[in-house]
């Protein structure tokens, strides 16, 4: 493959993966992929990308003035690298195209497990979460509650609102599901689902998978020998998928 054609090839490759990253960070999809606060590097990178895109161009345009204006100094057996390293660019553009974007659901339980006791989880916010209106509290942060402090005594009973997606679980009675969450600390490779058993007499009602706010009072159950917040569940509703359905610790 002539050098000026592999380079061009390239460029086009890296203003794709340029072009790619801009609509993910435009239609909010970008944080189903990484933790949000490694935005502003993606943001530096796609900008790095676009550069080096737009350098590729210049310099083939540049070389290919100077071969029209010096023909006696143009190679024609100037040959590039194999095309087996364009080949490797174009694997992550093509799965990330190829691949609709979807939030981790109860599919990767099977391979990821899932855990009520918010492991890998600092207690350093536990402050934070104290001051929290209870309604106000997420999934991930009521099990920070029970996971680190000592007396629960002044939860029990307290409101709950937490959105989340359904799962049935195996360890479960007919009459409970878990609602759930996945935590990502770098990027959804290394999410882990955390979720909270949820009562309600209509859980059979639900779908695996379905998004939910659940409401209620909150309760404490002993679950696989761990100490968990349960929601007495006074109303299950229907809700979109999040903007952010990731939580972050």
């Amino acid at each position: 493959m002539p050098q000026r054609m592999f380079r061009s090839y390239q460029g086009l490759i890296l203003l794709g993966l340029c072009v790619f990253f801009i609509s993910k960070a435009v239609n909010g999809q970008l944080t189903w992929y990484i933790n949000s606060r490694f935005v502003p590097l993606t943001i530096i990178a796609i900008v790095f990308l676009a550069v080096m895109a737009q350098t590729i161009f210049s310099e083939n345009r540049r070389s290919r003035q100077h071969e029209l204006e010096h023909p006696e100094h143009h190679h024609e057996h100037d040959h590039a690298p194999s095309s087996a390293a364009l080949w490797i660019m174009i694997i992550p553009l093509a799965i990330g195209l190829l691949i609709p974007a979807r939030p981790l659901d109860s599919a990767a339980f099977t391979t990821k497990g899932f855990n009520t006791s918010a492991p890998l989880v600092s207690s350093d916010s536990s402050a934070q979460i104290f001051e929290t209106e209870s309604q106000e509290r997420n999934i991930l942060q009521w099990l920070k509650l029970f996971n680190y402090q000592d007396d629960i005594t002044e939860f029990i009973g307290q409101e709950a609102s937490v959105v989340g997606f359904v799962y049935f679980g195996d360890e479960l009675e007919a009459d409970q599901f878990f609602v759930s969450r996945f935590v990502v600390s770098c990027c959804a490779a290394d999410g882990f689902a955390i979720a909270m058993p949820v009562r309600w007499e209509k859980s059979n009602s639900l779908e695996q998978d379905a998004w939910v706010v659940v409401k209620g009072k909150i309760q404490s159950i002993d679950l696989n020998d761990t100490r968990t917040p349960m929601i007495v569940a006074e109303s299950v509703e229907p809700a979109d998928v999040p903007a952010q359905p990731y939580l972050f610790p």
